[in-house]
C-alpha cells in the first residue's frame, strides 16, 4: 500500500512497507539492551544511555537484530571535553543476552578483537551536541554512515551478514550521553497522526512537512577524481623567482586518496587514517629538488606523511597491492625504501623539499631550513618517489620539482674526453698540501659517470726525461658494456716510479700481488666492479657473475653489479 501527500506541484511518496529500506517501517523501535557497560545508565523508556564516570565501561547495544540497510539513529545529547576519543559503533553477531558478565572495558580493541565484533571510533570532529548520526549495513558487509542526513560514505567493511547482527555502540570518551532515535521519525513517512482530506493538505500536514522538505538538499555522487578546493596557501619559503617543473602524481594511487583534476593535490578521505599513496607521475632524477606543501591536517591521528622510494612502476600496481602499512612496502620483491612521520607536527602552510644526492642520500628541509639526511639508497636504479599521506596529515599539494646543480669534481688538470656510454675509472693527483679524497664520484662528458681515484702526494717527485713530454696527472680506464678498452698513456703512471707512491697504489688500488680469483682459483684478480668497488674476480668471471651466472650480483657484498672494469698492472 502506497500513501501520497498531495502539495502544490509536490507529490511526497510514503511507502507504507519498503523492502528497499529493510522494512524499517513495520519494525519495533530500536532501544538499548539490558545488557551494557558496567557505567551505562539507561532512561527515558530505554533510548537514552548516559555514561556516568569515568570513560570507559560504555559498552551497549540495541534491543533486537538490526535489518540489512536499516538506519540505526543516534543523536549525541551530552559532550564533554575532559576526554580524548569519541564514540565507537559498528555491529555484533553475538546475542547479547549471553554477555551479561563478560563485557570488556572497550569495545575496540578488547571485543573487535574476538571473533563476531565489528566497530570503529568516530572522528571526533563529528561529535557535537544535538548531532545526529547515522549508520547502516549493507548485504556486501560494507558499514555506510553519515552526519546530520548526509551520506559519508563507507565506513568500514567486512561485517558477516548472513546471521543476526545487533548494533553495538561504545559510549567512550567525551561522548558521554547519547539517544537513540525512532527512524520512521527521520524517514517522515508515519501519518497517523496526520489528518489528510481531499483537496490540499492540513496545516498539520503543512506544519511537519515543509520543514523537511526545506531541509532537503540534492547532491549528486562525487567523482573520485573531483576534490573540493580551499584557496591554497601561496610559497612562502621559496627563494624569489624559484621555478619549479610541474611534478603531477601518477594516477594509481590508495584506495583512501582523491586527487583533483591536475593531480597535484591528493586529499585523504576524512574518516580515513591510512591508505593514501600517492606516487610521481615518472621516475625522479638526482639531485631533483621536489617541494611538498601541507594544506589541511587532522590533529586526532598519530603520524605524518612516509616518505619513499621505489623501483617499481606505478602502472604496474593496483590499490589492493598497497598495504595499511607502509613498512610492509618492505617485503615486496622490487627495491622499496620508507621513511615514516617526515613531517613532525605539520600545519597547514608547511612546505617539505625533497632531493635524492648523486651520493645517493635523501636529503629533506622544512620550510627553507637546513636539509637533513633522512635515508640512503642505490642511485644507480630507476626510483619512483611516493609519499603516503596519513595520520595527521590530511591534504598536501606538489608546487613542483626543479634540478640542482651538482658539484664538479676538483682535478688538477682536464678531465679526457670519454664517451657518453662510458663509465670511467680515473686516478688523479691532489694539488700539493691539499688532502686527498680516496674516492670521489662525478659525471663525465656527455652523462657518463666517473669514479675519481685521488692519490696521495708523493714524498719525492719522480724525475722526467728531458725529451719527454711532461706526465699527465691522471689516466683513465674506459669500460663499456662491449669489450671496448682504451689503452692509457703509458706516462701517467710514471708517478708510480716512488717507493711511497707504489707501495699506497699495491694496496689500495691493485689487488694483493698473487692473489687468485675467488671464483675460478685460476687466474688472478685483474677487474674491479662498478659500483660496489670489490676486486675479487678475474676479468671474464666477473662478466659472467655480471650477466646473470652469479644473479648479476658482487659475490663478497651482493650489491648489484652495474659494470666490470679491467684493471692493469704497470
Amino acid at each position: 500500500m502506497v500513501v501520497a501527500f498531495r502539495y502544490p506541484s509536490l507529490i511526497v511518496w510514503a511507502p507504507r512497507n519498503s523492502g528497499n529500506n529493510g522494512g524499517t517501517n513495520n519494525l519495533p523501535p530500536v532501544l538499548f539492551h539490558q545488557v551494557h557497560g558496567d557505567n551505562i545508565r539507561i532512561s527515558r523508556d530505554g533510548v537514552v544511555a548516559r555514561r556516568a564516570e569515568s570513560f570507559c565501561k560504555g559498552v551497549t547495544f540495541t534491543n533486537r537484530p538490526i535489518k540489512i540497510s536499516e538506519k540505526v539513529y543516534v543523536k549525541f545529547l551530552d559532550v564533554s571535553n575532559n576526554w580524548s576519543g569519541v564514540i565507537r559503533f559498528g555491529f555484533t553477531c553475538n546475542d547479547p543476552s549471553n554477555l551479561r558478565h563478560a563485557l570488556p572495558k572497550y569495545a575496540c580493541p578488547d571485543l573487535t578483537n574476538k571473533a563476531g565484533y565489528w566497530a570503529k571510533a568516530l572522528a571526533e570532529r563529528f561529535c557535537e551536541r544535538d548531532t545526529v548520526l547515522f549508520y547502516y549495513v549493507t548485504h556486501a558487509g560494507d558499514v555506510h554512515f553519515g552526519i546530520n542526513g548526509e551520506e559519508k560514505g563507507i565506513f568500514f567493511s567486512g561485517v558477516e551478514t548472513r546471521g543476526q547482527l545487533w548494533a553495538m555502540i561504545d559510549v567512550y570518551g567525551n561522548s558521554t550521553a547519547i539517544e537513540l532515535l525512532d527512524a520512521r521519525h527521520q524517514l517522515n513517512n508515519s501519518r497517523r497522526s496526520l489528518p489528510v482530506s481531499s483537496g490540499d493538505v492540513s496545516p498539520d500536514v503543512d506544519r511537519l512537512i515543509m520543514p523537511s522538505m526545506a531541509a532537503l538538499s540534492i547532491q549528486s555522487s562525487p567523482r573520485i577524481e573531483d576534490v573540493s578546493e580551499q584557496v591554497p596557501p601561496p610559497p612562502r619559503f621559496q627563494q624569489p623567482g624559484a621555478h619549479f617543473s610541474p611534478l603531477p602524481f601518477h594516477r594509481t594511487r590508495g584506495r583512501n586518496v582523491r586527487l583533483s583534476n591536475d593531480r597535484c593535490i591528493a586529499s585523504r578521505i576524512d574518516t580515513e587514517f591510512c591508505q593514501g599513496y600517492v606516487f610521481t607521475a615518472r621516475p625522479v632524477q638526482l639531485g631533483e629538488r621536489i617541494v611538498i606543501q601541507i594544506l589541511a591536517t587532522e590533529p586526532m591521528y598519530l603520524g605524518a606523511l612516509a616518505l619513499g622510494l621505489t623501483s617499481c612502476d606505478p602502472s604496474t600496481l593496483q590499490s589492493c597491492d598497497l598495504p595499511d602499512d607502509s613498512d610492509l612496502l618492505l617485503d615486496r620483491p622490487e627495491y622499496w625504501v620508507v621513511s615514516k612521520d617526515v613531517a613532525n607536527c605539520p600545519q597547514r602552510g608547511d612546505e617539505l623539499a625533497f632531493c635524492i644526492t648523486h651520493a645517493g642520500e635523501v636529503q629533506m628541509s622544512k620550510n627553507g631550513g637546513p636539509p637533513s639526511v633522512l635515508m640512503h639508497v642505490d642511485q644507480s636504479l630507476t626510483l619512483w618517489a611516493f609519499l603516503d599521506v596519513y595520520g595527521s596529515t590530511q591534504k598536501i599539494r606538489v608546487l613542483g620539482s626543479s634540478i640542482i646543480e651538482p658539484p664538479r669534481p676538483v682535478c688538477s688538470s682536464p678531465a679526457p674526453v670519454v664517451p657518453s656510454s662510458s663509465r670511467a675509472l680515473r686516478v688523479s693527483l691532489p694539488e700539493p698540501g691539499r688532502c686527498a679524497e680516496v674516492v670521489q664520484l662525478g659525471n663525465g662528458v656527455g652523462g657518463g659517470t666517473v669514479l675519481v681515484v685521488n692519490l696521495p702526494p708523493p714524498s719525492t717527485p719522480a724525475p722526467t726525461p728531458a725529451l719527454a713530454p711532461a706526465p699527465t696527472s691522471s689516466a683513465t680506464l674506459l669500460s663499456t658494456y662491449s669489450h671496448t678498452y682504451i689503452e692509457p698513456v703509458s706516462q701517467s703512471y710514471s708517478t708510480l716510479d716512488s717507493p711511497g707512491m707504489r707501495e699506497w697504489a699495491e694496496t689500495s688500488v691493485s689487488a694483493p700481488a698473487g692473489s687468485e680469483c675467488s671464483i675460478c682459483y685460476e687466474r688472478t684478480i685483474d677487474s674491479v666492479l662498478y659500483m660496489c668497488g670489490h676486486m675479487c674476480m678475474c676479468y671474464d668471471c666477473a662478466v659472467q657473475q655480471w650477466r646473470g651466472k652469479g644473479g648479476g650480483h658482487c659475490p663478497l657484498c651482493r650489491a648489484v653489479i652495474r659494470d666490470v672494469i679491467r684493471t692493469y698492472k704497470s
